[in-house]
């Protein structure tokens, strides 16, 4: 199982933080998401004012995200590639998708398929964690 060391400020050009030799995918990971958290909320961005994600994994068809996001923040309507999923942990947020808008709240889960319109508020301080999926599975062996 590979456990991910926390990198530094983020690095585009490879997709990792400099200073980070662990792989975004792998065949089975793992995550200490209160250690994760709690460097997120250390960093100058939550400091500041603004939401703070990482991504954990990021390959295989497969993301994950961890997202801290403050009270008022809000990620405006757009779309996925593939179904996502949206676990929240702490607080509240307001999800909205196909003229619906669900308020919700500590270990609700709300999913959502490839494509749709939909945008996240955080009705307080929140912690989530989205998965979005290509939805082009191939498992391991098949071409």
């Amino acid at each position: 199982m590979t456990f991910r060391q926390r990198p530094g400020p983020d690095d585009s050009s490879s997709g990792q933080r400099p200073g980070s030799d662990r792989a975004l995918s792998g065949p089975v990971q793992g995550f200490d998401l209160d250690e994760e958290l709690t460097l997120l909320r250390g960093e100058k961005e939550w400091q500041e004012g603004r939401r703070n994600s990482i991504t954990l994994r990021k390959g295989g068809d497969l993301s994950v995200v961890l997202l801290a996001m403050k009270a008022g923040d809000s990620l405006g309507e757009h779309s996925a590639p593939g179904p996502i999923s949206l676990i929240i942990r702490e607080g509240r947020i307001r999800f909205a998708a196909e003229g619906e808008t669900v308020e919700a709240g500590p270990e609700r889960v709300l999913t959502c398929d490839a494509g749709v319109r939909h945008s996240v508020e955080a009705v307080s301080d929140a912690v989530c964690i989205l998965t979005v999926a290509s939805g082009h599975v191939q498992h391991r062996g098949t071409p």
